[in-house]
């Protein structure tokens, strides 16, 4: 005779037939919405635990379970966030937002077909690496351009593509480690060139670029300090030097420039910089950026200079792997069409951030936060872009707990927590943000009201 446990057989008997589960009312329209076979493979987990639980069967248990698991399996993790950290080009908040101008214009690209690699004037098949050409050498004053899928990309393309097996002589101040901790040696070295490193972390001179120059030099690299400055007892030899020893020494001049400054920052309470522009017309022979911290756009890489050597990396096997897709080249493209019209105040977002007055974040900060204190606050660029500088900013000022119950809203609020204080930043809300941080902030809410449910 079989031996019963507490509950065993009588928990197992008591749960219906798949077929009775599936074809029941309560069970319909999740079979419409993931389709029979994902919902019978989803009961079927939640079976498994009840028998290995020795639970009973509940009708609705079972539903609310069944539906978990399939919107789990069925979704991504990547959520819509509101960025109230006074970060504007925010790396782990995926950098740069795309105003709604520059989507809609994208969209009527990227949403049907395009001559992504059509030739329209011959009739026969294109090149999708020339489409940006004409547009950046508007902008920047360079002979040609291609567009990678992100910056390293771009610095790995131009090194693979003039320097394998050549030297390449850096900065030991330069060798830096950009995010994920992905650092320029790397990056140097995977292209299939050779390190050469001059002076030290804190002075390298022109001369020991110069010195350092044989026969097996391929290039000059001047490399973009990202997210760090060195100060105090410094030297650091001027582009235009370099360019000059490049030019004395018949090697090519290379900047990877990282952050895609098009245009001087010094209007918005940064220090003035020499642009892409600028460097092209110094001299420089290829500059490298991204396309998604000061340009504005989505993730990519731009490779901007002269056409030699642009057009070794566009013939360089690499440039398969490497390649950008139709809707970067359509976002990147019409993000710098806003640059070239001069509309990047109004059709860029990060700009529009900058260019925000004082006042106008005050009165913001008092729409959205009524009963909230308003404070003066600093604000940081972001991306690697100026890592030692911020500038003036408006602050909604809240109890340090309430920034967790912030993160829980939907969508989740992201602020920072600054002696001992939780402050929501309104410089990088979005237009289409402040209802919904009204909302979070207002006295109904628990965001400000933690007792209440």
């Amino acid at each position: 005779m079989r031996k019963t446990g507490v509950g065993a057989p009588d928990s197992a008997r008591r749960i219906p037939s798949m077929e009775r589960i599936l074809s029941s009312d309560a069970f319909a329209p999740l079979v419409a919405d993931f389709s029979r076979d994902a919902v019978k493979d989803a009961v079927t987990r939640h079976l498994d635990e009840l028998r290995a639980s020795r639970s009973s069967f509940d009708e609705g248990r079972a539903l609310i379970a069944t539906r978990e698991m399939l919107t789990s399996s069925t979704s991504s993790t990547l959520r819509r966030a509101i960025n109230a950290t006074g970060i504007l080009i925010h790396t782990n908040l995926g950098r740069s937002p795309i105003d709604d101008s520059i989507w809609s214009a994208a969209r009527e690209i990227v949403r049907g077909y395009s001559n992504l690699e059509f030739d329209l004037d011959r009739g026969e098949r294109g090149a999708r690496d020339e489409h940006l050409t004409s547009l950046c050498q508007s902008l920047f004053g360079c002979e040609a351009a291609i567009l990678t899928n992100n910056n390293a990309a771009g610095t790995l393309l131009v090194l693979a593509s003039i320097a394998a097996k050549k030297e390449v002589i850096v900065s030991r101040g330069e060798l830096v480690e950009i995010g994920g901790a992905f650092r320029v040696p790397d990056v140097i070295q995977q292209g299939g060139a050779k390190l050469r490193e001059v002076g030290t972390t804190n002075r390298t001179r022109a001369r020991d670029y110069a010195d350092a120059v044989t026969k097996k030099t391929a290039a000059i690299l001047r490399v973009h300090r990202s997210n760090f400055d060195i100060v105090g007892f410094t030297e650091t030899p001027r582009v235009e030097e370099l360019i000059a020893i490049a030019r004395e020494k018949k090697v090519p001049m290379l900047y990877d420039e990282g952050s895609g400054r098009v245009v001087d920052l010094g209007k918005y309470g940064f220090a003035s910089t020499p642009t892409i522009r600028d460097a092209i017309a110094s001299g420089v022979d290829v500059v490298t950026c991204s396309t998604d911290k000061l340009i504005g756009a989505t993730q990519g890489g731009l490779i901007i200079g002269k056409a030699s050597i642009v057009d070794r990396c566009r013939k360089h096997p690499l440039m398969r792997a490497l390649r950008a897709g139709k809707e970067s080249y359509a976002i990147v493209a019409e993000t710098l069409r806003a640059f070239a019209t001069c509309k990047h105040e109004e059709r860029i977002a990060v700009y529009r951030m900058l260019s925000a007055s004082l006042d106008e974040l005050r009165s913001r900060a008092k729409r959205n936060g009524p009963n909230a204190k308003i404070v003066e606050t600093r604000c940081a660029l972001g991306g690697g872009t100026t890592p030692t500088e911020t500038i003036a900013s408006i602050g909604i000022e809240l109890p340090a707990d309430a920034y967790d119950r912030l993160l829980r809203n939907d969508p989740p609020i992201l602020a920072r927590v600054q002696n001992d204080q939780c402050i929501v930043d309104v410089r990088t809300l979005l237009d289409e943000d402040l209802e919904e941080v009204a909302r979070a902030l207002s006295p109904q809410s628990s965001v400000l009201s933690p007792n209440k449910s």
